[in-house]
């Protein structure tokens, strides 16, 4: 399996919408009052979910400048 096929925009979309979803437990759970979460959602998964939306938004360019 290529690069390229791992990282495909359908596998993009998964990711978002599992960064996506875990947001949204924790704004609207009990969850948000455990420090440990807090800082998890804080520096891992709110990082991540806006990444992996620029990359998705903008992905194309940047495969086609790094071709």
């Amino acid at each position: 399996m290529s690069s390229g096929r791992i990282w495909s925009r359908s596998t993009q979309r998964l990711v978002h919408v599992v960064l996506a979803t875990t947001l949204g437990v924790y704004l609207y759970s009990p969850l948000n009052e455990i420090a440990s979460v807090e800082l998890a959602v804080q520096a891992l998964v709110f990082p991540s979910l806006v990444l992996s939306g620029l990359l998705i938004w903008n992905g194309h360019r940047l495969r086609a400048r790094f071709r």
